[in-house]
């Protein structure tokens, strides 16, 4: 469906650049009311004078006793201007400018997460508690709204009609975000009479999607994409999130107990980690690179441990050993990847299915709100597979490697994954960078994109690895080594690369309990090795070292290309 497509330094320097403001900007901050911009419908301005916020409710929120309101208030805020702007039809834009004595002269954009339909509250206070001009996006539609899905995908489909909503799928996809850095520049220069010096991306999941979007289409809109467990190739891997429930369906005929779940994940991490070859060590509780772990779950089945009382049948051998291939078509072909061994399997594979894909196969597949996902099976996903590709690939898609655009405007990208995400499978992120560096080269990508890996982390945060880097609150210290974001700044503003980042674990990921641990995270395809001596527990006593490529990795890495890249047999 085509149409989709058409329709549409030191610490102390990195946070020293202050505006100064030019007889030009606005009287105050109310004044920014009138202003006229593009397809702009709405405009509220007002002065926040610091302190404890209320975010307002959107659309269709229902308050309750035990909720009054959608988002929880945010307490500690410097004052600034708070504009909420309305661009046709239903895109809302939070736009937060810090007093100009406050501001830094950069200007923040920041992702949403899901299927978006809110404002990223918590986000929008962290950039601008950081002197940030911020701005967010519901990217045109509330995920309160009637019939929006479990998920929030019901957007996608005008009801009763049942047809696809090309336009909200549009806005979804792409143009809310445009439209949040051309807005949110255009006040930043009516507020201050002067623009951004430097402009920031960052996100995670679907904000992470967002800023490579930005970033293949519109990359002069900023200077520097942060971009976390990103969710590209969404056309490919929001239907496989669903192979796992197809085949525990198909094959057990219910899905498998979480204790097995997590007896079997275990047991693959106790196997590998530090006899893998990924520079691990048999006490660490991850896999820093899950492609070179091969466990077979038969090891753990009831015939080969009768005394386990989480012994796996063969029939749930068969499936956990599915799940971690991935989806494959009626003639063997990997369609996606599946989850990485050592990532939790719950997630996707529990009592229930994970709803945000339910909702794509529901409102967007088969534009049927009724849609039952039991219906799927094994032999037909390759079907809803193939469907989704050619439906939403152009739209929203977001795997093109073409960086020409990107790469001229000098723009700087640093994405991260973790190698326990539960909810995307971090081999389509090296997959897209693997791809990229068949393109351009391995040295030339690191002038322009680098990709951290994180052993151990789960999706965006969370898992048994050091997942502290500055990603998700506030970072272990405030430099470049330690915060990713403040790595990003100084490749930008003072053209020097980051190497590797240091993760912190903290006890119980608790920063009050203390350290466990640090890790360097290396560029991939790079990994952590112990140098030998000194404590393991100190990323000082670690080096990056070249990552492993062999038949293994290979064969982990085996996946159709986009359709836009496949050959015309393997369309059919």
């Amino acid at each position: 469906m085509s149409g989709l497509r058409m329709l549409s330094c030191s610490a102390v320097l990195l946070g020293a650049v202050a505006a100064v403001p030019t007889a030009a900007a606005a009287a105050n901050c109310e004044g920014l009311a009138s202003l006229h911009l593009p397809d702009v419908t709405s405009i509220t301005a007002k002065s926040f004078p610091g302190g404890t916020f209320q975010p307002p409710d959107p659309v269709g929120f229902v308050p309750t006793a035990t909720r009054p309101h959608a988002s929880a208030p945010i307490a500690g805020l410097p004052a600034f201007c708070e504009v909420s702007v309305v661009v046709a039809p239903h895109i809302n834009i939070e736009i937060w400018l810090p007093l100009p004595s406050a501001w830094t002269n950069r200007f923040q954009g920041v992702g949403g997460g899901g299927y978006a339909g809110t404002i990223s509250w918590t986000a929008l206070a962290a950039a601008v508690a950081g002197g940030y001009v911020t701005a967010s996006t519901d990217t045109g539609h509330s995920s309160f709204a009637p019939n929006n899905g479990l998920g929030g995908g019901g957007f996608g489909l005008t009801q009763p009609a049942d047809t696809l909503n090309v336009r909200l799928i549009q806005d979804f996809a792409e143009r809310s975000e445009l439209e949040l850095a051309r807005k949110g520049k255009a006040f930043t220069r009516a507020f201050y009479g002067t623009g951004p010096r430097f402009s920031y991306w960052t996100g995670c999941s679907t904000g992470g999607r967002q800023g490579w979007i930005m970033a293949q289409r519109h990359p002069e809109e900023y200077d520097g994409y942060l971009t976390g467990a990103p969710a590209f190739n969404w056309d490919r891997f929001i239907p496989a999130e669903l192979w796992g429930q197809v085949v525990m369906k198909d094959e057990v005929g219910a899905p498998i107990s979480p204790a097995k779940l997590s007896a079997v994940t275990t047991a693959a991490v106790a196997a590998c980690a530090g006899n893998s070859g990924d520079g691990t060590r048999s006490t660490d509780a991850f896999l820093a690179d899950p492609r070179l772990c091969t466990y077979n779950p038969a090891q753990m089945s009831c015939s080969a441990q009768p005394a386990n009382p989480n012994c796996l049948t063969s029939q749930e051998v068969g499936a956990v050993s599915k799940i971690w291939d991935g989806p494959r078509d009626t003639h063997g072909r990997r369609l996606w990847f599946g989850l990485d061994r050592g990532a939790s399997l719950g997630a996707l594979n529990g009592s229930s299915p994970f709803t945000i894909s339910t909702d794509h196969f529901a409102y967007w597949l088969h534009q049927n709100p009724s849609f039952d996902w039991h219906t799927v099976t094994e032999a037909s996903f390759g079907t809803d597979f193939s469907n989704s590709e050619s439906k939403f690939e152009n739209v929203i898609g977001t795997d093109s490697i073409d960086l020409e655009d990107f790469i001229e405007h000098k723009a700087k990208n640093i994405t991260y994954h973790g190698t326990a995400d539960q909810l995307i499978f971090s081999r389509g992120t090296t997959n897209y960078f693997e791809r990229l560096q068949k393109r351009y080269g391995a040295q030339n990508v690191d002038k322009f994109a680098r990709l951290f890996m994180v052993p151990g982390m789960g999706h965006c945060g969370g898992g048994p690895g050091a997942n502290s880097f500055g990603n998700a609150g506030p970072a272990p210290s405030s430099d470049p080594q330690h915060d990713i974001l403040k790595a990003l700044i100084d490749w930008v503003e003072f053209r020097s690369p980051p190497e590797r980042i240091i993760a912190t674990k903290f006890v119980n990921d608790n920063p009050a309990s203390g350290v466990s641990f640090t890790r360097p995270l290396c560029v991939f395809p790079k990994l952590a090795a112990y140098k030998g001596t000194g404590d393991a527990a100190d990323s000082g006593n670690w080096a990056c070292v070249k990552g492993v490529v062999n038949d293994t990795t290979e064969n982990a890495d085996a996946v159709l290309p986009d359709r836009g890249n496949r050959d015309h047999d393997d369309r059919d």
